[in-house]
């Protein structure tokens, strides 16, 4: 029984660990507020950096940074002194958002995909909410919130997964599939939401 839970808590993490790559590649966010190698380097020397987004940071902190011109310092009371946070640049991105459902070729042949993605068409076409059948079909992390994939930015995940779901023949609400064969992974891809711009700032964070 052990051996079992164990077997299934270890496919569940190497499924979520794949998608989890799918939109965290590998990128050095700090170089698109147009700093050099060198300068990144330099204010590392003084402090830790950290990028805040408008989207995805919503707490009192953020809200004051965002306030805040560039230069300009706040200043937060810890348990060992004081802490500072420098805005240091800003820049306005656009990001993207999708829901989708992932089914993986790794644990399900190409058959079984074929019918698993002609049930959840049929079932689309009877009115049945994609979330809904996100949250029942979906083999990935995010499927409990409908298959949200939350805000992203164009090189944070696959480029060939990327240039598809951005196709412009492609219309909002509709479903449409993406293979990436290389992963052997397999989705329903739904555009629930228009691109967005999104302000994000760079703050420095130092002692």
């Amino acid at each position: 029984m052990k051996h079992f839970l164990f077997t299934i808590i270890l496919i569940s993490t190497v499924s979520s660990f794949a998608q989890s790559r799918l939109f965290n590649q590998s990128y050095n966010e700090l170089e698109g507020f147009g700093f050099s190698s060198e300068e990144i380097a330099e204010y590392e020397n003084e402090g830790e950096l950290e990028v805040f987004n408008e989207a995805k940071h919503s707490t009192k902190l953020a809200s004051i940074l965002f306030d805040k011109k560039i230069g300009k310092k706040h200043k937060e009371k810890t348990r060992t002194g004081k802490k500072n946070y420098e805005v240091i640049a800003e820049r306005e991105v656009m990001h993207y958002r999708i829901n989708y459902i992932f089914l993986d070729g790794n644990k399900m042949s190409e058959k079984a995909i074929q019918r698993m993605r002609a049930k959840i068409n049929e079932m689309l076409d009877k009115g049945i909410q994609f979330e809904s059948l996100a949250r029942q079909y979906s083999m990935d992390a995010n499927a409990y919130n409908g298959g949200d994939s939350g805000w992203f930015k164009k090189e944070r995940t696959v480029p060939i997964f990327f240039s598809k779901i951005t196709d412009p023949k492609l219309l909002a609400n509709e479903v449409y599939s993406i293979d990436l064969p290389d992963a052997n992974w397999h989705y329903l891809v739904k555009k629930t939401f228009t691109p967005t711009t999104l302000r994000e700032i760079l703050v420095l964070i130092y002692e």
